[in-house]
C-alpha cells in the first residue's frame, strides 16, 4: 500500500527521484508552497530533499519542520552533509529521520514508510488513550453516583418522617445539579416537597394525576419517575446529552427504591406504635378490672366466711333449747362440720386463683416492657395517658 507524500526540493538526488516515483509524490521547489499543498490531499509525511543545498538542517528545513508540527506529519530528510549538532537540533524541532544520498533507495522507501507507520501508530495510540481516559473518567463518576446512591440507602433508614425523607432524597440530588418536586404517598398522608421543603400545587396536580402512568414520562426537558408510593418529577433533565440523559434515569430509579422501602417502614412503624399505645391501653384496662375482680372476690370470700360463722353460732346456740332427739341434734352438727369443711376447702381454691391473678399481672408487665424494648420504637416518645377511658365492670 502507498500512501500520498509531499516532496520539497529544488534539485532531486537519484534518491529523491526514487522516492518520488514510488510514492508518486507532490513535489515543490521551495517551502513556501508548502502550505497551500498540505490542505489539498490526505497526505502522510513531508520529504525534504536538502543534498544540493549548500547549508545546515536547520537553515533550510526549519519552516518545513513547522509545518509538520502544526499538521501532525512525520518530517524526513534527505541530506549529504550535516554535523552531529544539526541532527541533535534537527531531532529536537521534531524531525522523524536522516536519509544520506547513499542509501539504498528501497531503504530510503522503507525507511519513509515507517516514519509513516510511526506516526499512524502514535495516533491510534493517543486516540486509545483518550478513550481509556474517557472511560476512566466514566467509571469515576460512575462509582462516584453509587458512592451517592449507596450513602442514601445508609441513611435513609434515619429518617423518622417523611420531612426528613424528603430532604435526604433532595440533598443527594443536589449532585446531580437536578431541581425537582416530589411527591410521596402513604397512609399517613400524601407529602408534597420542593427542595426548600414546601409544596407547589401545580407539580403535586401533576404528580398525583400521573402517579400510575408510566415508569417513566418525557416531555420537554422533563421527566416524571414513577415507583409505587414516589413520584419525581425533574424539570431540568440533560435532553442534550444522552449519557448523562441515561445515567440520571438509572440513578434516579435507585433512589426511588429506597425512599420506597423506607414509606413502608414508616408505615409499619407507625403501625406498631399505634398498637403499642392500643395494648399499653388494653393492659391498664385488664389490670384494672383485675384488681376490682380481685378485690370483689375477696369481699365475697370474707360474707361468705361471716355468714358461716354467724349462722353457725346461731346453730350452735338455739339447739340445746330445740325439743330434738340426739339422732337429730348428730345430723345438725354434721352438717354444720360439712358445711366448714366445704367452705375452708373453697378458700384454699381461692388462693389458687391469687396466683393465677399474679402471673396474668406479671406477664401484662412483661409484654409491655417487651414493647418498649422493641429496636424499632427505642427512643421514642411514649404516648400521653389517656384520660380515664377504662372500662367500669362493676
Amino acid at each position: 500500500m502507498s500512501y500520498q507524500i509531499l516532496l520539497c526540493s529544488e534539485k532531486l538526488s537519484p534518491v529523491g527521484e526514487h522516492v518520488q516515483h514510488f510514492f508518486n509524490a507532490h513535489c515543490v521547489a521551495s517551502a513556501n508552497d508548502l502550505e497551500g499543498m498540505v490542505g489539498k490531499a490526505d497526505y502522510r509525511a513531508l520529504v525534504v530533499d536538502c543534498s544540493s543545498v549548500k547549508c545546515s538542517l536547520m537553515e533550510c528545513g526549519r519552516s518545513c519542520l513547522e509545518l509538520g508540527k502544526k499538521h501532525d506529519l512525520p518530517v524526513v530528510f534527505i541530506a549529504d552533509e550535516y554535523t552531529l549538532e544539526d541532527k541533535l537540533a534537527a531531532y529536537e524541532a521534531g524531525c522523524d529521520d536522516i536519509i544520506e544520498p547513499s542509501t539504498n533507495k528501497d531503504e530510503a522507501c522503507a525507511r519513509i514508510t515507517k516514519s509513516i507507520f510511526h506516526r499512524i501508530a502514535n495516533a491510534q495510540l493517543s486516540e486509545r488513550l483518550d478513550a481509556a481516559t474517557e472511560t476512566a473518567r466514566n467509571a469515576m463518576v460512575d462509582n462516584s453516583d453509587l458512592g451517592a446512591n449507596i450513602q442514601f440507602l445508609l441513611a435513609v433508614h434515619e429518617s423518622d418522617n417523611l420531612d426528613q425523607l424528603g430532604q435526604q432524597l433532595f440533598s443527594t440530588l443536589e449532585r446531580y445539579g437536578l431541581r425537582c418536586s416530589l411527591q410521596m404517598r402513604s397512609s399517613l398522608g400524601i407529602k408534597n416537597m420542593e427542595a426548600h421543603g414546601m409544596s407547589k400545587d401545580l407539580e403535586s396536580q401533576l404528580l398525583y394525576q400521573l402517579k400510575d402512568a408510566d415508569r417513566y414520562i418525557d416531555f420537554g426537558c422533563r421527566t416524571i419517575c414513577n415507583y409505587d408510593r414516589v413520584s419525581l418529577l425533574i424539570k431540568n433533565m440533560p435532553v442534550d446529552d444522552a449519557e448523562k440523559y441515561g445515567a440520571i434515569k438509572d440513578n434516579t430509579f435507585y433512589l426511588l427504591q429506597g425512599v420506597n422501602a423506607r414509606i413502608h417502614s414508616l408505615e409499619d412503624r407507625h403501625t406498631l406504635i399505634e398498637e403499642k399505645q392500643c395494648l399499653r391501653k388494653l393492659s391498664g384496662d385488664v389490670n384494672t378490672v383485675m384488681i376490682r375482680v380481685k378485690e370483689r372476690y375477696q369481699d365475697v370470700m370474707r360474707g361468705i366466711m361471716d355468714e358461716v360463722e354467724t349462722s353457725t353460732a346461731m346453730l350452735q346456740d338455739r339447739v340445746p333449747h330445740l325439743a330434738l332427739t340426739e339422732q337429730d341434734e348428730n345430723f345438725i352438727d354434721s352438717v354444720v362440720e360439712r358445711l366448714i369443711s366445704t367452705t375452708n376447702s373453697v378458700f384454699n381454691e381461692g388462693l389458687k386463683v391469687d396466683e393465677i391473678f399474679m402471673k396474668l399481672e406479671l406477664g401484662l408487665e412483661h409484654s409491655l416492657k417487651a414493647l418498649d424494648d422493641h429496636p424499632e420504637l427505642a427512643g421514642m416518645r411514649k404516648p400521653p395517658p389517656a384520660s380515664d377511658t377504662s372500662v367500669d365492670l362493676f
